[in-house]
């Protein structure tokens, strides 16, 4: 029966099985160096120059910045719609 086996261009296997990966080999730890508040605000804003001169290259219209000196209004409570008045 010529369809049972492997076809005749079929690669040969290798000798030797290949070796399994090193799942107990655990990386070093991490560097637990915090960014300073100067540095994050130095990365944020090399961040966001970036995407305004990104955006300006294909001429996507740049979203205006917001102003940090303006106090930013409490949210308003909602009140759950439920309440010991209700009827239901």
């Amino acid at each position: 029966m010529p369809g049972i086996g492997l076809p005749s261009t079929a690669p040969e296997r290798p000798v030797l099985p290949p070796a399994y990966p090193a799942v107990h080999d655990v990386p070093p730890p991490r560097n637990s160096v915090v960014l300073t508040n100067f540095e994050q605000q130095k990365l944020e804003d090399d961040l966001v120059a970036a995407r305004d001169q990104q955006q300006a290259a294909v001429g996507v219209r740049l979203q205006p910045k917001k102003k940090d000196n303006q106090p930013q209004q409490p949210q308003r409570q909602i009140a759950p719609v439920s309440s010991r008045r209700s009827i239901y």
